[in-house]
């Protein structure tokens, strides 16, 4: 743990959040003014990047996480205000996550975490394919592409890390279900915030 790391954290989550302001405000199909707001994507993405310097220190992860998470942001942003996750966003994240993971798998000279990643990122995805099957329209394609994210993230780490965050997301999904919205209960909710959210808690406790 190390606390410059974490204020250095704290302060590239202020930039790259409101970077990533703009491409909330790109993908946006409808302008909203908050959710597009330079200050909203600063102060969502500083701690979680506080959070991971603070907790993983210098090492390669560290970079990839980062990029991950600071895409994850307008994402999650996108989806709350939208309910969709657009690709233009998720499959970079995709691809750059994959890309850090194995250069870390060569500089390491140990493939194993990088394999394990990749099928967990297919269990994942094929995972919340099937919910997507049997659930008709509560889960889309761009809920199946995040779920990879997650899954290639969390499974850098471990299969426990990965189930940890495909079940803390269901329980944060069903509790924002079952919360009421403006009197009545929702008829859907977005898994992206969910998804988002908890890849970065179990990221930041598996360190």
């Amino acid at each position: 743990m190390n606390p410059w790391l974490g204020a250095a954290g704290a302060l590239a989550g202020l930039l790259l959040g409101a970077a990533g302001s703009l491409i909330t405000g790109r993908v946006l199909h409808q302008p909203a003014r908050v959710a597009q707001s330079w200050w909203l994507g600063a102060l969502l993405t500083a701690p979680l990047l506080a959070a991971l310097g603070w907790r993983i220190g210098l090492r390669g992860e560290l970079a990839v996480y980062a990029f991950v998470l600071a895409l994850g942001v307008p994402l999650a942003v996108v989806d709350w205000v939208e309910h969709r996750l657009p690709r233009i966003v998720v499959l970079p994240q995709l691809a750059g996550g994959v890309l850090g993971f194995g250069f870390l798998c060569v500089a390491h000279s140990d493939p194993l975490p990088g394999l394990r990643a990749l099928w967990a990122a297919l269990a994942a995805a094929g995972f919340y394919l099937l919910l997507a099957v049997l659930v008709e329209g509560g889960v889309g394609s761009g809920d199946v592409s995040l779920a990879a994210v997650v899954g290639l993230v969390t499974g850098w780490s471990g299969w426990t890390e990965l189930a940890g965050a495909l079940v803390l997301a269901s329980v944060l999904a069903l509790f924002l279900l079952l919360v009421p919205n403006d009197g009545a209960r929702r008829k859907g909710i977005p898994f992206g915030p969910c998804l988002v959210a908890e890849m970065a808690v179990v990221v930041v406790i598996a360190g």
